[in-house]
């Protein structure tokens, strides 16, 4: 308040401030800093907010929560993580810039192999490979993809549904939700030998799997005539495995009676045992009855 009764505004004083000489403004700008800094002095220094770590639903790794992933650059909004999850699928591409990706699905395989980002030398896995690493161009229902055959390396077409050198079948699994693993079976000395000998595997599929294992290596050509011979190994597999299916249930069922049979023979025994253990008691308490002191003087008290 000035002496004439008016107001000082902010515009004053700043018009003030900006009048006032240098050495006036030196002075001031240095007890300005003084009291900063001994305000800084007793709080501390200011706090820097930092932002929290979460796990990356795509790779795995721990990264800021800045809504991007600082490792894979996946973002964490709910419409990225949907678009995610719909081309996600059994199929897995080996990388090892980004080894923790989610797998795709067969869609998203055939899309990277016409964008020329898949070729015949990636290393995949999917229903078709049971779950095992295979080169693509060895890979059942992809390799045709790429313009080859799985089964002998031979050209064809990527809309081909066989093989027309050695009719081997481009069909695959489209399911996502289906992995394709191979049976389970007991390894030895994980069960009884009986049970063993009846889940082992028949010599033709033996030597199927070492086919399929040995093509990524040095596939070997095959004839036209392969292909009747596969269909027959197939009809032969079927009827191995009904033929385990069957012993096996033969298996369940013998052991099912010999556990009822067991049963049987404990109750027998544990009946016949109470019987006897019941005739015993009975013997000995009729004996000593037979020997009392009152039993012997009755018939003497009689005779009187």
């Amino acid at each position: 308040m000035q002496a004439n009764g008016s107001t000082r505004t902010p515009k004053d004083a700043y018009q003030t401030e900006m009048t006032m000489p240098p050495a006036e403004q030196t002075q001031q700008d240095d007890v300005r800093a003084q009291v900063m800094a001994q305000a800084q002095a007793i709080a501390g220094e200011p706090p820097t907010p930092q932002l929290r770590s979460i796990v990356c639903p795509y790779c795995g790794s721990v990264t800021p929560d800045s809504g991007r992933c600082g490792h894979c650059g996946g973002r964490f909004d709910p419409l990225s993580r949907q678009a995610t999850q719909n081309q996600m699928g059994p199929w897995e591409i080996r990388d090892q810039r980004v080894p923790f990706r989610p797998g795709c699905s067969y869609a998203t395989l055939t899309r990277l192999i016409e964008q020329g980002v898949l070729t015949g030398d990636a290393v995949l896995r999917g229903p078709s490979t049971r779950q095992f690493w295979m080169l693509a161009k060895h890979t059942p229902g992809v390799a045709h993809k790429l313009g080859v055959c799985h089964n002998c390396q031979a050209q064809v077409k990527p809309d081909a549904f066989s093989c027309p050198s050695c009719e081997a079948s481009f069909e695959v699994e489209r399911d996502r939700q289906h992995l394709g693993l191979g049976p389970a079976r007991p390894l030895p000395g994980q069960g009884l030998p009986e049970v063993l000998a009846l889940h082992a595997e028949p010599a033709s599929v033996k030597h199927d799997q070492h086919i399929a294992s040995t093509a990524i290596a040095s596939p070997e050509p095959m004839h036209s005539g392969n292909g009747s011979a596969s269909a027959k190994s197939g009809a032969m597999d079927d009827d191995s495995r009904r033929m385990l299916d069957d012993a096996n249930r033969l298996v369940r069922q013998w052991r099912n009676r010999a556990n009822n049979d067991r049963q049987h023979a404990w109750a027998v025994m544990i009946i016949a045992s109470c019987i006897a253990i019941a005739a015993l008691a009975y013997a000995y308490w009729a004996s000593g009855a037979e020997n009392s002191p009152e039993t012997a003087s009755t018939p003497a008290v009689a005779s009187e």
